[in-house]
């Protein structure tokens, strides 16, 4: 049986990255072993979670082969090195269209949902409850462990305004910790500069969802290019956590 500390060591190589990857792993928890002389016990199979997955408002999903060709990159890339499946990947459908027309260089704006293909590892965890596992991991996040800034209840603005000022080619990403939590994610945020195809620097906001599907992880990353005001920041904020509200609606 994996160790719980495997699986959250996984999920935080996310924060890393702030991006997604597809991989394979198996599904199968193995049960403890039987004592000596005993029949042997049946595994624990978790079945697979069949989810509901929905385009954000305004967005269309990209195919992975058509995201493939010149013009329609994503710039999307593996946060997570295995134990992770890419579920959906979605961007704007005004940019979409552009793309297609050969009238924009790239896609760099999108929404991914991720899920993990390994379970929780851990009685402890399964027994958290529908949502539980999920304040577990924001205080895991915020614990001296792992070291990310608690900054869930501040002001969002601000603390993207801040580190804004201090992101540069020296210092491309910076993380922004634990922004908030409530009862459908944890959420965490970061600023990272990503260049284009053609070499243009373009500075990004990313905020990270952390949700629960059963006994599996189901991360949603949205990627925005850094925009100049609060409410744009804001609106970035309040975007992913109506996504992941409408999420949990639909995969109770």
């Amino acid at each position: 049986m994996m160790p719980v500390v495997s699986i959250r060591a996984r999920v935080f190589n996310t924060l890393t990255s702030v991006a997604f990857a597809a991989a394979a792993a198996g599904t199968v928890v193995p049960g403890q072993a039987a004592p000596s002389g005993s029949p042997p016990q049946p595994e624990k199979v978790s079945p697979e979670p069949v989810l509901a997955l929905e385009a954000p408002e305004g967005h269309c999903v990209v195919d992975a082969a058509e995201a493939s060709k010149p013009g329609l990159e994503t710039a999307f890339e593996p946060g997570l090195k295995s134990g992770t499946e890419l579920l959906a990947l979605y961007v704007p459908c005004t940019s979409l269209a552009a793309a297609r027309a050969g009238t924009v260089e790239w896609l760099p704006e999108w929404v991914a949902i991720e899920k993990n293909t390994v379970t929780y590892p851990s009685d402890d965890d399964r027994s958290l409850g529908t949502h539980g596992a999920v304040g577990q991991l924001c205080q895991d996040a915020q614990s001296q462990r792992w070291g990310h800034p608690s900054n869930a209840g501040a002001d969002f603005a601000t603390l993207v305004n801040d580190a804004s000022a201090r992101l540069s080619y020296d210092t491309p990403v910076i993380f922004l910790g634990v922004v908030g939590e409530d009862e459908n994610a944890c959420y965490l945020s970061a600023l990272r500069i990503v260049f284009s195809p053609s070499g243009k620097p373009q500075r990004f906001l990313i905020v990270t969802a952390f949700m629960q599907a059963g006994d599996r992880w189901v991360m949603q990353s949205t990627r925005r290019e850094l925009g100049q005001t609060r409410e744009a920041a804001e609106a970035q904020f309040a975007d992913a956590k109506r996504q992941t509200r409408s999420f949990s609606e639909r995969n109770r």
